[in-house]
């Protein structure tokens, strides 16, 4: 996705990279669900997308309490897909084996996104 004409920073972080592979994911399994769970899909699919675009979006502010406190919504965003997965297992829409294999991705983003959060107070703390 790089491309050096368009130098984005998100580009060149992992957890982008993570948040875009969990939403391919979630955009999959929401795609193979049975009809008539329309609202539980399309919000699955809407934190799904809040958490990649929160992270493309922070990650191109120049100040950090900007780019932490859009980390801190982004990381929301992928607890809220975390639940929504817990939703689609008690439904019935996705086994509990696929369940938490999108779980391990969320919490993979989550643990990344906190440690941005962190890395970014300190820098605001500093200067």
């Amino acid at each position: 996705m790089n491309n050096s004409l368009t130098p984005f920073a998100h580009e060149g972080l992992d957890v982008y990279r993570v948040a875009l592979r969990l939403f391919s994911e979630i955009h999959e399994i929401a795609g193979e669900a049975l009809a008539g769970h329309g609202d539980l899909l399309k919000q699955l699919r809407r934190c799904a997308t809040s958490t990649v675009l929160n992270i493309g979006e922070r990650a191109n502010r120049g100040h950090h309490k900007d780019k932490a406190s859009r980390f801190i919504i982004a990381r929301g965003e992928c607890g809220e897909c975390a639940c929504a997965l817990d939703l689609l297992h008690v439904s019935g829409l996705a086994s509990a084996a696929r369940v938490e294999s999108l779980k391990n991705t969320a919490r993979r983003v989550a643990a990344m996104l906190t440690g941005l959060i962190r890395r970014e107070r300190r820098l605001a703390e500093s200067g």
